[in-house]
């Protein structure tokens, strides 16, 4: 890869530096480093959990430009915020029509979330673009690791994507009983989505039937499963120190991002009394230094007595802290607001 063509993972100070202002909505202004260039922030959805490693896949008219590049290229990411995980600088250099991104978010190497976005030429200009990651993978009906809405040819596989091969007629999925291992293989009844309920891999778009459900993967392993309630098709690690499925050796424990670890400590300690840690609580919750009886982790709420209250007409250290303050009805708020 030339010097043209790079891709890397902003630390803060240097997007402090590079843009100007980063806005609302999926789209705001900036500043990039070269004309052509862009700056991607990566948002975490509402409610959707924390990965600790991005993986960024970049195409364009021609093919594929990046593929499965690691972000950060060493070690697990530091979230620059509880809702940005950071920002990435994409230079394409010479490039043709419009780029399709995804960026995949994993956690102790399984795919948990994803984000799509594509940007034409024309709107370049404006610099900085923003891709939210959400628990809900996208389809991939051909199975060509492409998903479908930012796939060249998504009824048939191209996983070079180099256009749609000449087998397809009018738009006709060609390839719906014909995809590569079964990814494609579905009845007359079409593929079924993500989610769905199954027993072969070779009725699910996905190609992989795992748990009951089409899964975006195969889902193998220990301390993981593709149907946990409200995230039936997601492949995701069981609850620290569970072990549902009784798949760990003795003394350990599924460690909450699917594999197996040491067993955490008694959870002994109740709502109020001092911790370190969730796993001291019997509640499972450790919030501003004691067991709390929930999460309390959102701005203007604190669990100093081990019940989640909220602040009013003050700071919450250091959820909101100045200039912003709590107002009289528990909200953070700018001066005024």
């Amino acid at each position: 890869m030339t010097d043209a063509r790079r891709i890397k993972l902003l630390i803060p100070a240097a997007v402090a530096i590079a843009v100007a202002a980063v806005g609302g909505g999926c789209r705001s202004g900036g500043t990039v480093p070269e004309p052509g260039a862009i700056l991607l922030r990566v948002d975490l959805a509402a409610g959707a959990p924390a990965p600790d490693e991005l993986r960024v896949y970049v195409y364009d008219d021609t093919g594929i430009l990046w593929s499965d590049v690691r972000e950060p290229a060493q070690g697990p990411l530091v979230p620059q915020s509880a809702q940005t995980l950071g920002t990435i600088l994409i230079q394409p250099g010479e490039s043709v029509g419009t780029l399709r991104i995804e960026v995949r978010g994993l956690a102790s190497g399984v795919w948990i979330l994803d984000g799509l976005l594509e940007v034409a030429p024309a709107d370049r200009a404006q610099g900085t673009f923003v891709v939210v990651l959400d628990s809900m993978l996208p389809p991939d009906r051909d199975g060509d690791g492409v998903p479908d809405p930012i796939d060249d040819c998504p009824a048939v596989a191209d996983p070079q994507q180099k256009g749609c091969p000449s087998a397809i007629d009018g738009g006709v999925d060609a390839g719906a009983d014909a995809g590569p291992d079964g990814a494609a293989s579905c009845g007359d009844g079409g593929c079924a989505p993500q989610g769905t309920a199954c027993t072969t891999n070779d009725s699910c778009a996905s190609g992989f039937c795992a748990d009951g459900v089409c899964c975006v993967n195969d889902c193998a392993g220990p301390c993981r499963s593709c149907n946990q309630p409200g995230s039936n098709g997601v492949c995701l690690g069981y609850a620290l120190g569970t072990d549902p499925e009784m798949e760990c050796a003795t003394g350990m424990t599924c460690n909450g991002a699917g594999a197996c670890g040491k067993a955490p400590p008694p959870t002994s300690k109740a709502n109020g009394e001092l911790c370190n840690g969730a796993s001291e609580c019997m509640s499972g919750f450790c919030t501003d230094g004691v067991c709390c009886n929930s999460a309390c982790n959102a701005p203007c709420q604190n669990c100093g007595t081990g019940a989640c209250q909220a602040v009013k007409s003050g700071q919450d250290v250091p959820e909101c802290v100045s200039p912003k303050t709590c107002n009289s009805h528990g909200s953070c708020v700018q001066p005024g607001g």
